[in-house]
């Protein structure tokens, strides 16, 4: 499901970067959609991903144990990159914090 996922949805440049290190083997994914406290119903993700404008990155965080990734395959064993889904939020010039629905990102 990850490598079909960025191949579908990917950028070029996140293509050739992370198709290219699964088909050496370089890389092995899981996928981490599910809660422990909700399972699989994506509208009830508590993970965040939050922009930080300073660092032009996203900073994903687990608020509370609920939030813990569960059932993610071989994410404990195996796995050292996860497609992780997380509720989108991006801070406006005011600091609100605007959410834009759940979106996957890699991590490695």
């Amino acid at each position: 499901m990850v490598l079909h996922s960025i191949a579908t949805f990917g950028t070029p440049e996140q293509k050739n970067k992370w198709l290219t290190m699964a088909e050496n083997m370089d890389i092995m994914t899981c996928y981490a959609q599910t809660e422990i406290g909700h399972g699989s119903d994506v509208s009830g993700l508590l993970t965040t991903a939050t922009f930080d404008k300073k660092s032009d990155e996203f900073v994903i965080h687990t608020p509370c144990m609920e939030a813990t990734k569960w059932w993610p395959g071989d994410i404990g064993r195996m796995s050292n990159v996860a497609l992780v889904f997380a509720k989108l939020i991006i801070p406006d010039d005011d600091g609100a914090q605007n959410a834009y629905g759940v979106v996957p990102f890699i991590v490695q």
